[in-house]
């Protein structure tokens, strides 16, 4: 079955021209998964009473239109569209309520490791069958090709792990990543530009203390880039593939301001 609920975008998920930010659609894009994982009995805090939890291997997120603006509702619908003995594939989809828009669209790769041996453990048997809806959101589930990317970054941001960083199982979420990785260009690019598509591909964990680099690499396609987040040792910890297009002009919030014109 499909699984949607309703968020409304506040101060956290808003960047400064009050526009929904790609961390604001992971944040809905996980908490609904979560929701989801509770309603059959299989959350995160459900897994740890047996020494198990979920990992996210990947996420493709694609963003077809201008960034949604405050205050506009976003309906938030998941389902489970693939599942192998170490892998479950969710699809997800985000539209405005009122102009039934679409926000954004993706997968996400999720599997299940124990906690104390940090080893992959087997999916089978985990979801229902009477889940799966085999409805793709953003292509097929393949391999997709190795961005090819230029040796010498364009910038670097370096990171140190404080507690903010960190989720219930102690190691740096997956938004802080995409976080660093989109941070990691210039301020003038920002301004022009806006994310269209993102591959995030989470490699390693990190931890408390740990030291991280952001680079970001300028790909062969036109305003594509490859952001590579590493940690002390050289290890690479995430890789964030982004497509980028130029900003869209955009009404004045005052004129759709959706709690000063009520839409009925």
């Amino acid at each position: 079955m499909k699984y949607s609920t309703t968020y409304q975008i506040t101060s956290a998920q808003m960047d400064g021209r009050y526009r929904l930010t790609v961390d604001g659609i992971l944040t809905f894009h996980e908490n609904t998964i979560a929701r989801y994982l509770t309603s059959l009995g299989l959350a995160a805090f459900d897994l740890q009473k047996q020494d198990r939890t979920w990992v996210i291997s990947e996420i493709n997120l694609e963003m077809p239109a201008p960034p949604t603006m405050w205050t506009e509702d976003i309906e938030v619908q998941v389902w489970v569209s693939e599942m192998s003995s170490l892998r479950i594939w969710m699809e997800f989809t985000m539209k405005e309520v009122h102009s039934g828009v679409l926000a954004a669209r993706g997968n996400s790769c999720w599997s299940v490791i124990s906690m104390s041996e940090r080893k992959l453990l087997s999916c089978e048997g985990l979801i229902p069958n009477t889940e799966l809806i085999p409805e793709l959101a953003a292509g097929p589930h393949k391999k997709r090709a190795v961005i090819k990317f230029q040796n010498e970054p364009i910038n670097t941001l370096q990171h140190s792990v404080n507690l903010i960083d960190l989720d219930f199982n102690g190691h740096t979420t997956n938004r802080r990543y995409v976080q660093l990785a989109l941070a990691c260009f210039e301020p003038s690019f920002l301004e022009a530009y806006r994310p269209d598509s993102l591959n995030i591909r989470f490699i390693h964990e990190s931890r408390m203390g740990d030291e991280l680099v952001c680079q970001t690499h300028p790909a062969d396609a036109p305003q594509t880039f490859v952001g590579r987040i590493i940690n002390g040792c050289g290890q690479e910890i995430c890789k964030v593939s982004s497509q980028w297009v130029k900003r869209e002009p955009l009404p004045d919030i005052a004129s759709v301001n959706l709690i000063r014109h009520p839409q009925k």
